[in-house]
C-alpha cells in the first residue's frame, strides 16, 4: 500500500503557510494530523462539535483577522453543506480545507461495495465549483501549499482531498 503523509510534514507546511488555527474533528484519515497540531504549540486547535459549526468558526476567525485550516472528513463536509454555501461560498471567504476521503481506499482495492461518500465526494466539490486537488502519496503535501494559493487568489474555499491515511 502506498504510504499517506507524514502528519509531521504537514504540520510543518501548515506552519510555513502560516496558518493560525486548524478545526479539526479527528476521523480515520486525519487522527495522526490532529495530535500533531494539538501538539504543536504555535497553532491553536479547536475542536467544534459539528463540522458546519467548524465552518462558521473558521468564517468568523477569517473575519478578524487570522488564517484557520480546516480540517473534516469528507462526510462531514458533506453535512456542514449549507454552512458552506452561507459562510464561504456566498460571501466569498477562502476557507481552506484538507478532507479526509473516507472510501478512497476501499474503491481503490476494488472492494465493494463502494462507499457512497468516496463516490459522492468529488461530484459535490464540483457542483459546489470548488478547486480541489488529491493528495494521495508521502511526497504530495505541495497540494496544501497550491490550495491556499488558490483560496487567496479568487478569494473563495478551495480544498485538497486526503486520499491516504497520514502517517507519523
Amino acid at each position: 500500500m502506498t504510504p499517506g503523509p507524514s502528519a509531521t510534514a504537514a504540520v510543518g507546511k501548515i506552519r510555513s503557510l502560516g496558518f493560525t488555527h486548524v478545526l479539526s474533528i479527528p476521523d480515520s484519515e486525519s487522527r495522526l494530523l490532529h495530535d500533531a497540531v494539538g501538539d504543536a504549540a504555535d497553532l491553536e486547535l479547536i475542536v467544534p462539535c459539528r463540522e458546519g459549526e467548524s465552518i462558521a468558526i473558521a468564517a468568523g476567525l477569517w473575519a478578524g483577522g487570522a488564517k484557520p485550516l480546516l480540517l473534516v472528513q469528507n462526510t462531514g463536509l458533506m453535512e456542514a453543506g449549507d454552512a458552506l454555501r452561507g459562510c464561504g461560498l456566498g460571501p466569498k471567504i477562502p476557507l481552506r480545507m484538507l478532507v479526509g476521503w473516507r472510501g478512497f481506499a476501499g474503491a481503490e482495492a476494488g472492494k465493494l461495495p463502494i462507499d457512497s461518500a468516496y463516490t459522492y465526494t468529488e461530484a459535490l466539490l464540483q457542483a459546489w465549483s470548488i478547486p480541489y486537488e488529491i493528495l494521495d502519496r508521502a511526497d504530495g503535501l505541495g497540494a496544501i501549499e497550491r490550495m491556499d494559493a488558490t483560496a487567496e487568489q479568487t478569494q473563495l474555499p478551495a480544498a485538497v482531498l486526503v486520499a491516504r491515511r497520514f502517517e507519523p
